[in-house]
């Protein structure tokens, strides 16, 4: 059991909601939920005060705590894959993209700490029916377009299906240690490959979305509720010394405006391997904002400071990367 799991069981065993617990103890709702999710560890001090105001010893609460066992070991993150079914798996987040049968396909994002992760979003598209449902959790909402999928928020993450899973790679996680570069130190495509490593997140009462990037592979999972925006994607995109290079796209979940914007479709193929050699690719289209003869994009370095990089593509679009941009995890 974990930290988060034993305050939540000291709760609801008293019948408080987050909102009176966290009153209780001098803290908001926000905090008891990150908590509860183990993606905040309370402080020695609140830690005393939950023993003291609910009866409860500190070795109750510390001892045999599971999401403690690895304090000290860095989390080898990982990218696994099996049949129909990819996963990326870091420190705080795990993210799951997978067919099941012929006529549907889904993502998954769960969150939590080290080995115990809880769903927190879905979204599924079922090709028979031409319906895309989702439902994902912000703080004590549940913002959902299906019910059905309401009922599978806060469940568990099962770690054994990873042990029949194909590893692809590893990494690790960054935690200070090794600083960022500059433009002017290590040069436009180095500083793409590194600030664009870790983890992006952001989620309100009308958007979830997490960004997430291994260096070449990144990995996107984003629904905003106005006019169902949705788009879950994997995809190998490699910097080079002008800018960014796709190299393929193998799942694709994507709706808006029930499908009649352009680019619409969906579709997965985990047998897609990247390509190993960028530099085949040397012919530079500075005009290029559709896809080229092989089906790929490039976005162009449009301009550039010691500690910003802006590319432009994509139907004129402009995407901005800065070594200081906030993440919700950094890799090495």
């Amino acid at each position: 059991m974990t930290l988060g799991n034993k305050i939540q069981e000291i709760r609801t065993s008293r019948s408080m909601s987050q909102e009176e617990f966290g009153e209780t103890l001098g803290t908001t709702r926000q905090t008891v939920s990150k908590w509860e999710l183990d993606q905040a560890i309370p402080d020695i001090r609140k830690i005393v005060a939950i023993s003291r105001l609910f009866c409860v010893s500190t070795d109750d609460l510390l001892i045999n705590v599971t999401n403690f066992e690895q304090e000290g070991i860095r989390f080898v993150c990982g990218i696994y894959r099996k049949g129909c079914c990819e996963i990326v798996e870091t420190e705080k987040l795990l993210l799951e993209y997978y067919g099941r049968g012929k006529d549907v396909m889904g993502a998954k994002v769960y969150l939590g700490n080290g080995s115990v992760k809880k769903l927190v979003a879905v979204c599924e598209k079922d090709f028979s029916a031409q319906t895309i449902s989702y439902a994902f959790r912000y703080d004590d909402q549940v913002i959902s377009n299906c019910p059905e999928y309401e009922s599978l928020l806060g469940e568990e993450f099962q770690r054994s299906c990873l042990d029949k899973m194909d590893r692809l790679d590893s990494f690790l996680i960054n935690h200070g240690d090794k600083p960022r570069h500059t433009v002017q130190e290590i040069g436009i495509r180095q500083c793409l490959e590194e600030w664009r490593k870790g983890v992006e997140f952001s989620v309100s009462s009308d958007h979830f979305i997490v960004s997430l990037c291994t260096g070449t592979v990144e990995y996107i999972f984003s629904i905003r509720t106005e006019d169902a925006d949705i788009y879950c994607g994997c995809s190998y995109n490699v910097p080079f010394e002008l800018g960014l290079r796709s190299l393929g796209q193998y799942f694709r979940i994507r709706n808006y405006k029930d499908n009649s914007a352009q680019y619409c479709s969906s579709y997965f193929d985990f047998d897609c391997p990247p390509s190993q050699n960028i530099t085949s690719l040397d012919k530079i289209n500075y005009e290029q904002d559709q896809p080229d003869s092989h089906g790929l994009m490039q976005w162009i370095v449009k301009s550039y400071r010691d500690d910003e990089i802006v590319l432009f593509g994509c139907g004129g679009d402009e995407y901005t990367f800065r070594k200081s941009q906030p993440k919700y995890e950094y890799f090495l």
